[in-house]
């Protein structure tokens, strides 16, 4: 198995970790790209790049967004579905106010339109043969596929963090020091945790052991299936 690649977005831009399951060595290494196009043109290339950043948007609002996001909110239950925000849809992602969002109807949340640049950057860059790569996936259904069951703590607060450490560490040998040496300017400590969940998940989809929900994704107006991987 070759490289593989987990990220998630930080106040820098994008927090990277790269492990290197090609030899069996797990080696581990981190990177921050100041945008998404490094996360693409990585070296060493990944064959897998798993990311906490909705790929694929519905052309029209639907209540509770689109599929994968609805299935994901019921498997994770309460109180963890509360972290399953609902995406824009095509037309909202040119929106320069959350208000200019809400009257187009997409039930956009804050935490989406906090990261909005950020889904129009990736949206941008993705096309059906980038997506062989590139997968979607949501850090609280990492650790719903890694533990068997929900996190039981919100990822913010010092029991949250141990809680998702906990899960992580004996998959990752190098996660400990990579906490421990990021600057929290740019990088905190649950964008860590969540890169490293994408990690795992990254290992699993190349590995061909990873689920995705839905079992036959819908596919959105650019071809891009609209999945999430875990």
């Amino acid at each position: 198995m070759p490289w593989i690649a987990g990220v998630d977005d930080c106040r820098a831009g994008w927090f990277v970790v790269l492990v290197d399951f090609g030899r069996g060595t797990g080696r581990e290494e981190h990177r921050i790209c100041t945008s998404f196009c490094q996360v693409l043109d990585l070296e060493p290339k990944p064959s897998i790049i798993a990311v906490d950043i909705p790929i694929g948007l519905l052309e029209e609002p639907s209540a509770g967004g689109r599929e994968c996001d609805r299935e994901v909110r019921r498997l994770l239950g309460s109180p963890r579905r509360r972290s399953v925000f609902t995406p824009p849809t095509e037309a909202t992602l040119v929106s320069a106010t959350y208000e200019e969002a809400q009257s187009l109807g997409a039930g956009m949340s804050h935490q989406a339109f906090g990261i909005l640049p950020k889904i129009r950057e990736v949206d941008q860059l993705i096309t059906t043969e980038v997506q062989e790569t590139l997968r979607e996936i949501h850090p609280e259904l990492c650790f719903y596929g890694l533990t068997g069951h929900p996190m039981r703590h919100n990822k913010k607060p010092t029991e949250g963090t141990a809680e998702r450490f906990g899960a992580l560490q004996g998959n990752f040998s190098g996660i400990g020091r990579t906490l421990g040496v990021l600057p929290r300017s740019q990088v905190g400590s649950d964008d860590v945790l969540d890169a490293y969940a994408a990690a795992w998940t990254a290992v699993r989809i190349a590995d061909t052991g990873a689920k995705r929900r839905p079992l036959r994704p819908p596919i959105d107006t650019k071809g891009l299936r609209m999945e999430w991987w875990y």
